[in-house]
């Protein structure tokens, strides 16, 4: 592996980093405007809710055109730009009209870059090792989280709202520009390398296999419904990040308590992550995901039943592993159920499922907390709901490579074009 490799998955760390800094931080953020502006919690977590479909509305529709188009480089130039400045005018808002209108802008190109592009570089830059290199890339984006949980607090207390969200914007410009013209590039041939993994003889197939079918037929799947469905109620379930705060509050802690719990969630997250990709690489995706959605289980029992800072951390650690999963996960079981051939299409939707779920959760979450007092109905309510995201997921796992894969061949297959 050269250092080339490295600087790649590196690059695709740092962005994965903005898109965790924005996830987790506007559950430090959004709070305080919502003071501040006097209106419901409810109605500015909408800001999240309108971010991520402004995200997930992109990758769907032109997701892959864009990438193929434009290339992963200069898709995250423009996204920092178009995020930085965004999150940055924030600070000015002075109403919900005006902080939708930024959500939207902010969320356009930055998932794109961040999650879609993080994963098709990791698929292009690696043949084996995939999760391993996948678990390092969430690793270094646990960065974002430790940012989120430490400095946003205290920006907040110290100098409010407005200063936390510029500091956010210039963050998200910065590390854009420097990681779109120094750390990545679209595919090895552009550097007379190779895929880490790959012979002269290999393929994009060597490991899974060529894909059966058309993509409209891929996409028009029972595995593909069940799939998507399943990760989208699984991202619902874990906007519950964005309510870290107000839910620790809830059960006794203090808003600085809360993100230091934020912050030690991001540390746990980097032996997660590496541990939760070195095991897919060993057991595959299906055992993976048992693992993370009972975790989930697990984790959201002890956060409704206990009180207090170390019960509250206790669920933080376990809480871990689902909180990176989806990241991880979703490129592999699009990949396990559907080979490569049309991978990039189905990424546009299945990259989507994130910030579609979150979109969906986080009002969700929101309500809940603003109609009942209590988080509590919706913890209880979202352990039924991964029993069923877990069914759908493991369908797809089970049934699509018999349906889908064939055995590998020689043939390459690119994956994008710049």
């Amino acid at each position: 592996m050269t250092a080339r490799h490295w600087m790649v998955v590196i690059g695709a760390g740092l962005l994965m980093s903005l898109n965790v800094l924005t996830f987790l931080g506007m559950g430090v953020l959004l709070p305080p405007v919502a003071a501040s502006l006097r209106v419901s919690l409810g109605s500015v977590m909408v800001f999240t809710s309108i971010n991520a479909l402004a995200g997930a509305v992109v990758m769907s529709v032109a997701g892959p055109y864009l990438i193929r188009r434009l290339g992963v480089r200069k898709l995250v130039i423009l996204a920092g730009v178009s995020s930085g400045v965004s999150l940055f005018s924030v600070s000015y808002v002075d109403g919900l009209p005006t902080l939708y209108v930024a959500a939207f802008f902010a969320g356009c190109l930055m998932p794109l870059s961040t999650q879609m592009g993080g994963a098709v570089l990791i698929n292009e830059w690696f043949i084996k090792r995939r999760g391993t290199m996948l678990g390092i890339v969430m690793s270094t984006a646990s960065v974002g989280g430790v940012v989120a949980g430490i400095l946003l607090p205290s920006l907040v207390i110290t100098g409010g709202w407005q200063l936390a969200f510029r500091v956010v914007g210039i963050v998200n410009l910065t590390v854009c520009l420097v990681t779109g013209a120094f750390l990545v590039r679209g595919r090895p041939s552009h550097l007379n390398l190779r895929a880490y993994g790959a012979s002269a003889e290999d393929g994009a197939h060597a490991e899974v296999g060529r894909t059966r079918g058309s993509a409209a037929a891929a996409f028009a799947s029972p595995q593909f419904m069940a799939l998507t469905t399943g990760l989208i109620l699984f991202s619902a379930l874990m906007s519950m990040q964005q309510h870290f705060p107000p839910l620790m509050q809830e059960h006794g802690l203090s808003l600085e308590a809360a993100g230091s719990l934020l912050a030690a969630l991001s540390v746990a997250n980097v032996a997660a992550t590496l541990l939760f990709g070195a095991l897919n690489d060993r057991v595959g995706p299906l055992r993976s995901a048992i693992l993370a959605w009972a975790l989930l289980v697990v984790s959201l029992a002890i956060f409704v039943l206990t009180n207090g800072f170390v019960p509250q951390a206790a669920a933080i650690l376990v809480y871990s592993v689902p909180a990176i999963a989806s990241p991880i996960i979703t490129p592999i079981v699009y990949r396990h159920t559907f080979g490569d051939r049309h991978l990039v299409a189905l990424l546009g939707v299945g990259i989507a499922t994130m910030p579609t779920g979150v979109a969906i959760g986080a009002p969700l979450w929101g309500i809940v907390k603003d109609s009942t007092g209590t988080y509590a109905p919706g913890i209880w309510t979202a352990m039924g709901i991964a029993a069923v995201s877990l069914s759908l997921v493991a369908y797809a796992l089970i049934t699509g490579p018999r349906r889908w894969i064939e055995k590998p061949g020689p043939e390459k297959a690119s994956l994008v074009s710049g």
